[in-house]
């Protein structure tokens, strides 16, 4: 009798990531691990051991650098920290509002338990942006940074300006700054349970500009200065059944 109610307790419990405050020009993107239940369980990990990954293998902790587009020489491509269940942002990023400016974060959501995971819903957040502080200073390619901006830029602004996305397994599942899916994952989003060796899905996060957006402002809600872009709470929530 009390293996089955703690095989029932098992069946509901849910991975949940909560990623928060990534930022361009970039302040931490972070993720906290939550198993909630009716009671207080003690879950096996070799059960139950989904997380974050740098490689297609074990769950590997390390550094993940971006790959920084449409930008100019000795720009930084700003690198993230990985362990198991918390993604920070180490170095800082820099964008553009020029045509093809944004940065890409390649990494690995891995399943090395002994249940099937299941993607059952990814959330973006939303982006917000505030302007840099402090005086202009040059750059060791010669480049002036920060030129700090008045005023506020409201998330609206924010949002025409910038982009979000998440993409897990191969692409196929995107989401975009503040939307929502719990439905319509394809087969590879699930997590198999492994047969000897770790299964893996694919994840990139990408900030970037929306080109000639810019163009499209007025006067009064144009940035006038050097600005820092920040991405909200994000979720990526992982089950043992499907939705």
């Amino acid at each position: 009798m009390e293996r089955q109610k703690s095989g029932k307790v098992i069946a509901i419990v849910a991975l949940l990531f909560a990623v928060a405050g990534l930022s361009l020009g970039f302040a931490a993107y972070s993720t906290t691990l939550n198993i909630t239940s009716d009671a207080d369980v003690k879950l096996d990990a070799d059960s139950w051991k989904v997380g974050f990954s740098t490689v297609n293998s074990a769950i590997t902790p390390g550094t993940v650098t971006g790959t920084l587009t449409g930008s100019e020489t000795g720009d930084a491509a700003g690198t993230l920290n990985l362990t198991q269940f918390v993604i920070s942002q180490t170095n800082n990023a820099t964008l553009h509002t020029t045509d093809g400016s944004k940065v890409e974060y390649n990494f690995y959501i891995v399943n090395d338990g002994e249940l099937d995971a299941y993607l059952n819903s990814v959330t973006v957040g939303h982006l917000s942006c505030e302007y840099l502080t402090g005086t202009n200073s040059t750059r060791d390619d010669g480049h002036t940074t920060i030129t700090p901006g008045t005023g506020t830029i409201s998330q609206t602004t924010c949002e025409t300006l910038f982009t979000a996305t998440l993409d897990i397994g191969n692409g196929t599942t995107t989401k975009t700054t503040g939307q929502t899916q719990t439905t319509g994952f394809a087969n590879d989003n699930k997590l198999a349970k492994p047969a000897g060796t770790p299964t893996y899905v694919p994840a990139k996060l990408t900030i970037a500009y929306n080109n000639g957006s810019i163009s499209t402002l007025t006067s009064e809600n144009t940035p006038s200065g050097d600005f820092k872009v920040s991405l909200g709470d994000s979720t990526v929530v992982y089950g043992t059944s499907a939705n």
